[in-house]
């Protein structure tokens, strides 16, 4: 990797790209045992190599043990990654999630404090190929296209596994059977199976949700739907955080949304490395070759002339010239002699997507949001009316009215608007109003 390769073309993806992470702790956990990272391509030619990469981890475990398990998951499989610039970017993300799980299980191994830690891992790596997942647990990617949601992961839960074997029908799941036991985790146990999605082909709108089971636990897949489709990545992750707290909030809840504004200039997907890292490749090569030739060239004339050479300096300027030619030689090798890198023509991997619903807009969504609305009305009747009362009519008013029109989207949309500011005013961000159902 050169020097061009590691200084950011600043903001160059910006246009193209906008995405919003939150993580929150929620309204019933002491700690947050969620992580995420962002990191998107600091440069064409990484873009073009290792794509834009982001994750989100769940850890589990007594005490701090998950809330290690999922940041050393994060930190070491994106590091991991972005070093493997050989490999396929296939190969390259399975084997940085292999790496991250032998860290986690050492640590876990040598550690009591964090004995049989573990983290679940989704990744979503934008490339010019298209959206490629990989995955292990239950936290989930979902993609929406227009007015279609769809879930790109398969949860590695014990009901999901269930379903998929024929045992038990998807819409009689016995209550009996826990919907949180997962059945694959970085950290315990052997090398875990990554499941690879994609290359799914991206289109210029589509919106990518990364998350953890605290939001699809608590907020149904159609109403992420709705929200994804109405704001922008920014406004709809504090929306589904939100939403998860007010509906109870049982779970560490962590949220990121990726939205394609644009795609690539298709000069940007041929390949050809960038005149100025070429550049860079050669000129101390170039160097090199010089002082070889320099070396030989004396060599040459002092033969020709017949002059007697002093010992010392016949050996002292064959050895520069050799010296030379190996650093020309070394350093040529890559710009010359390319590394042969990993094919990345490859067949789609998986099978995803594995649910699909509407995103258009509901009375019953819109009837819920109100129900969330009148509870925080109520609350801030004794708590701050001054803030989030003001004179004449309120937003979940004016809510009310569209929804007596049937404007369902006009009725959402200033639900969420009173829902945040109230939200935000009275908690800061942070868990919702205990009892909140």
């Amino acid at each position: 990797m050169t020097a061009s390769d590691q200084t950011p073309e600043k903001n160059w993806w910006e246009g193209s790209l906008d995405y919003a992470a939150i993580s929150n702790v929620g309204m019933q956990r002491t700690n947050n045992q969620d992580s995420h990272i962002e990191v998107p391509a600091a440069s064409k030619r990484l873009w073009r190599d290792r794509g834009h990469f982001f994750m989100v981890a769940d850890g589990m475990g007594a005490h701090a043990a998950g809330e290690r398990a999922s940041e050393m998951a994060v930190l070491l499989t994106s590091q991991s990654y972005l070093k493997r610039t050989e490999q396929s970017p296939y190969s390259a993300i399975r084997d940085a999630i292999g790496d991250a799980h032998l860290q986690i299980k050492k640590q876990g191994e040598a550690d009591e404090a964090f004995r049989s830690m573990g983290t679940t891992a989704d990744v979503l790596l934008l490339l010019p190929e298209g959206a490629l997942n990989a995955h292990v647990g239950d936290s989930r990617t979902y993609r929406l296209r227009g007015g279609c949601y769809e879930q790109l992961t398969f949860d590695h839960s014990l009901v999901w596994e269930l379903t998929r074997s024929g045992k038990i029908d998807p819409s009689k799941i016995p209550a009996k059977i826990p919907k949180n036991i997962i059945t694959r985790s970085l950290g315990p146990g052997s090398n875990p199976l990554v499941d690879l999605e994609g290359p799914f082909p991206l289109k210029k709108g589509d919106t990518f949700l990364l998350c953890s089971d605290g939001l699809s636990g608590q907020v149904a897949d159609s109403e992420m739907a709705q929200i994804l489709k109405l704001l922008p990545p920014a406004q709809a992750a504090q929306t589904l955080v939100s939403l998860a707290n007010l509906s109870g909030g049982p779970d560490n809840v962590t949220v990121t949304v990726v939205k394609v504004l644009d795609l690539p200039d298709p000069a940007d997907l041929s390949g050809e490395k960038d005149p100025a890292a070429k550049r860079e490749a050669i000129g101390p090569a170039a160097w090199g070759a010089l002082a070889g030739t320099l070396g030989f060239f004396l060599l040459g004339i002092l033969f020709l002339q017949g002059q007697e050479t002093p010992l010392f300096l016949s050996v002292l300027s064959l050895a520069a010239a050799l010296g030379s030619l190996g650093t020309f030689f070394a350093l040529a090798r890559k710009t010359f002699f390319p590394a042969k890198k990993e094919a990345r023509n490859h067949e789609p991997f998986g099978r995803g997507p594995y649910t699909r619903v509407s995103a258009e807009f509901t009375p019953a969504f819109a009837e819920k949001l109100l129900g969330y609305c009148r509870k925080l009305d109520e609350v801030t009747r004794n708590q701050a009316p001054e803030k989030l009362r003001p004179a004449g009519e309120s937003a979940f008013q004016k809510s009310e009215s569209a929804l007596a029109r049937r404007d369902w989207r006009e009725s959402i949309r200033l639900s969420i608007e009173y829902i945040n500011r109230g939200y935000s005013l009275l908690w800061g961000g942070g868990a919702g109003p205990e009892g909140a159902q």
